[in-house]
């Protein structure tokens, strides 16, 4: 049996460490914040429009890119709570790799982009500069991941901040120059070029020496890729598509109110993020331990409901000065939309943990299954589209369906997230 004294200290490091993780994204969405308003003034419609178009195209990578920290994060994790000498092989093998990967990956993009682009006489100077936002990726997750997975929380924050920081700085450095469209591109990828180069400084001691990763440990981490890119793809579409739908099917006042809202409502996301980041590492080491990793899961939705349930009634009570001080009194109209949204986002919220927590247990139904469910709300769009509050219900419905279909796969199990409820709130009591 556990000393209350070493409990309390477990939790005070898990509460330091969600934190510094916490404000790291605070500090991440910020920067981005910042760098695209700057980015809207100075380049103005056109130009803006072609630089929000090659950025958001950069998620096509990033998502997967950061299956490889959540694969990482999972398999390390595993090991270093069994086996401390071995940790970092998975890590220092992968990065490895990346580095001779990379470079003929975006060889191989860049012949494509010159091509196409001469063909369809589209903008290739960008388009290439763009392959310098990408080609950090892979390395800066992979150290993440490596962090992660040692729960270095106060390491972790460095990387994700100056993922937002330093790019509006840039950007402001390189318009002076007169650079146009390159200044925001630039911008990007000095940002996430310094990120990645903290992140391999961090983890400089796993990339020296020791033994090679054993063949198995090589084959589980390449085996966790595949849900894990499903997984946080749904993810991905559960998070935005209402955005990209609104500015399709509304008005552009009614699309820019949403969208504006949509950015307030999701910031209740950041607590779920922080807090799934902290514990994965050490849903991780309790799978390799054999230990019940209910009461973690439960702890994680306790904390998502708890926070997003204030975060509603606060925007309820005062979603319109809110949004005048935030966005500005043209914004005003959509302020009906802040509590609902935010109370969708908390089911979100709820979701984002769950699959982190089953990626760190290696049970990966849930993860495929977030990739299908997801496909369920491009579907929905198509009938309940005609206003903000549509967009709402449809995203509403499908986070009580991925919800369901949760309880409908672990619910029986230690890992439901009822009878973890019900299993924490009897730890608390004795």
């Amino acid at each position: 049996m556990r000393r209350p004294g070493t409990l309390i200290a477990r939790h005070r490091r898990i509460a330091g460490g969600g934190a510094w993780v916490l404000a790291s994204l605070g500090l991440w969405n910020l920067g981005n914040f910042l760098f695209f308003v700057l980015a809207g003034r100075d380049l103005g419609p056109d130009d803006y429009g072609l630089v929000a178009a090659l950025l958001a195209a950069t998620l096509v990578v990033m998502v997967p890119a950061s299956a490889l920290q959540y694969a990482v994060a999972r398999e390390e994790g595993g090991i270093t709570a069994v086996d401390g000498e071995r940790a970092g092989a998975i890590y220092r093998h992968a990065f490895r790799r990346a580095l001779v990967a990379v470079p003929v990956v975006l060889a191989i993009a860049a012949a494509v982009v010159v091509v196409a682009g001469a063909a369809l006489d589209g903008p290739i100077g960008p388009m290439l500069v763009t392959l310098l936002v990408v080609a950090p990726m892979a390395a800066l997750f992979l150290s993440l991941g490596q962090i992660q997975s040692e729960s270095r929380f106060r390491a972790f924050a460095l990387p994700i901040s100056l993922l937002g920081v330093p790019r509006p700085v840039a950007l402001l450095a390189f318009a002076a120059a007169g650079l146009g469209v390159y200044a925001a591109l630039l911008g990007s990828a000095v940002a996430v070029g310094l990120a990645a180069l903290a992140a391999a400084v961090l983890t400089r001691e796993r990339l020296r020496g020791a033994p090679p990763a054993a063949a198995e440990a090589v084959d589980a981490f390449r085996r966790a890729l595949g849900p894990l890119a499903v997984g946080l793809t749904g993810i991905a579409i559960l998070t935005n598509l209402d955005v990209v739908v609104a500015k399709i099917a509304l008005s552009s006042q009614a699309a820019g109110e949403y969208g504006a809202i949509a950015v307030l409502a999701r910031s209740v996301v950041l607590v779920p993020q922080a807090v799934s980041i902290v514990l994965l590492p050490r849903v991780a080491a309790r799978r390799a331990e054999g230990r019940d990793t209910g009461p973690l899961l439960a702890a994680a939705v306790g904390i998502t409901l708890a926070v997003g349930g204030l975060a509603t009634l606060g925007a309820a009570l005062l979603e319109e000065p809110i949004v005048r001080l935030t966005y500005g009194a043209d914004y005003v109209d959509g302020a009906h939309l802040l509590a609902p949204l935010t109370a969708a986002s908390t089911l979100l919220g709820a979701i984002i943990v769950l699959v982190n927590h089953h990626a760190g247990r290696a049970a990966d139904g849930y993860v495929w299954a977030i990739g299908a469910v997801a496909l369920l709300l491009p579907v929905l769009f198509l009938g309940l589209h005609g206003d903000g509050a549509q967009l709402i219900a449809a995203d509403a419905i499908v986070y009580a369906v991925a919800l369901v279909v949760h309880e409908v796969i672990h619910g029986r199990g230690p890992d439901g997230i009822l009878r973890g409820l019900v299993t924490a709130g009897r730890g608390l009591r004795s």
